[in-house]
C-alpha cells in the first residue's frame, strides 16, 4: 500500500508539473484575448453591457475548462503508468484533485469578475449575472469531472476482460505477425476505409492520446476477428462505438441524462445525429456485447460467430460516416 501511495504521489507530482506548464501557456494568451474583447466592445459602444461581461466570462471559462480537462486527462495518464490495478482511493483522489482545481479556479474567476464589474456604473446587476453564471459553471464542471472519472473507473473495472483481450491480441500478433499498419492496410482492402480517411471522420476528437487509442483498438478488433477471437472482437468494437458516441455528443455539447451506451444511442437518434437505421447498428453491437458478458454466457446459444464479429467491426465504419 505504501508503495502504491508513493508511486501515486510521484505520478501526481509529474502531472502537476505538466499542468503548471499548460496553465502558463494558456494564461499567457488569455490577457491578450481579454484586451481584444474589451477593445471590440468599446468600439461597438457596448463596453458597459451585459454582453461585454458575458464575453469576458466566457473567455475565462474557456480557459478553466481547458485546464480542468488537462488536469483530469494528465492525472489519468500518469496513474495508468504506475499501476494496472486501481483502487477506490485512487478514483476518489482523481476526483478530489479535479474538484479542488475547479473550486480554486471558479473562486478566482468570481473575484476577478467582481473586480471587473465594479468599474461599471450600477454594478449590482452585473454582479448578479456573474454570481448566477459562476454557480452554474461550477456545478457543470464538477458534474463533468465526476462523469469523466466514473467513465475511467468503468473502463478500468473491465480489466479482467480487458486482460483476456490483450492476451488474445498478443497471441494473434505472434501467430500472424500482424502489426497495426498491416491491419489498417487489410481494413482498407476489405472495408475501403483507410487509416487517413478514418482519422478525418473523427476530427472532432482533438485529444491525441484518445485518437491513438481508438486507432489502436480498431486495428486490434480486426486482428481479433481474423484470428477467431469473436467474443473479444465484439466487446472491443462495442467499447469503441460507445466511446465514439460519447465523444461526439460531448463535441456537440449534448449531455445525456445517464452515461450509458443505451442513452448515447437514444440521444444520437432523437437529436438526428444518427439516422434510425444507422443507430440500429450500434444498438445491435450493444446487445451482442451485453449477452457475451461472463455472467450472461450461460449456454452455447450465446456463442458469437465470425460473421457477427465482422459486422461489429464494420458497424464502427458505418456509424462514423453519419457524424
Amino acid at each position: 500500500m505504501l508503495d502504491i501511495e508513493s508511486k501515486m504521489r510521484k505520478a501526481f507530482e509529474l502531472s502537476d508539473l505538466l499542468y503548471s506548464r499548460e496553465k502558463d501557456k494558456l494564461h499567457s494568451s488569455l490577457e491578450k484575448e481579454l484586451s481584444r474583447i474589451s477593445r471590440e466592445s468599446n468600439l461597438r459602444g457596448m463596453f458597459h453591457s451585459s454582453i461585454h461581461v458575458n464575453n469576458i466570462l466566457d473567455k475565462r471559462m474557456e480557459i478553466i475548462n481547458q485546464l480542468v480537462n488537462f488536469r483530469i486527462s494528465q492525472d489519468i495518464k500518469e496513474i495508468i503508468k504506475i499501476s494496472d490495478v486501481l483502487t477506490k482511493e485512487i478514483y476518489d483522489e482523481l476526483f478530489r484533485r479535479a474538484e479542488q482545481l475547479i473550486n480554486t479556479q471558479i473562486d478566482n474567476l468570481k473575484l476577478k469578475m467582481e473586480k471587473f464589474c465594479k468599474r461599471f456604473p450600477g454594478p449590482d446587476s452585473y454582479l448578479s449575472l456573474v454570481n448566477s453564471r459562476v454557480t452554474e459553471e461550477r456545478h457543470k464542471l464538477i458534474s463533468n469531472a465526476k462523469r469523466e472519472v466514473d467513465i475511467f473507473r468503468k473502463q478500468s473495472e473491465s480489466n479482467i476482460q480487458g486482460k483476456k483481450i490483450s492476451d488474445e491480441i498478443i497471441i494473434a500478433e505472434q501467430g500472424r505477425q500482424l502489426p497495426s499498419l498491416d491491419a489498417w492496410n487489410k481494413i482498407k482492402n476489405e472495408f475501403d476505409v483507410s487509416k487517413h480517411s478514418f482519422g478525418r471522420k473523427i476530427d472532432f476528437i482533438k485529444d491525441e492520446f484518445k485518437r491513438k487509442i481508438i486507432f489502436r483498438d480498431v486495428s486490434n478488433t480486426y486482428m481479433l476477428v481474423e484470428n477467431g477471437f469473436n467474443k473479444s472482437a465484439v466487446i472491443l468494437a462495442g467499447s469503441i462505438i460507445e466511446e465514439l458516441l460519447r465523444l461526439y455528443l460531448e463535441y456537440k455539447n449534448i449531455h445525456p441524462p445517464k452515461d450509458t451506451f443505451d442513452e448515447y444511442i437514444k440521444l444520437c437518434e432523437s437529436k438526428g445525429i444518427l439516422k434510425k437505421g444507422i443507430s440500429k447498428f450500434s444498438d445491435s453491437v450493444r446487445c451482442f456485447r451485453n449477452i457475451v458478458h461472463l455472467k450472461n454466457e450461460k449456454s452455447p446459444k450465446y456463442t458469437i460467430s465470425k460473421a457477427a464479429a465482422k459486422n461489429a467491426l464494420s458497424s464502427i465504419f458505418i456509424i462514423i460516416n453519419d457524424f
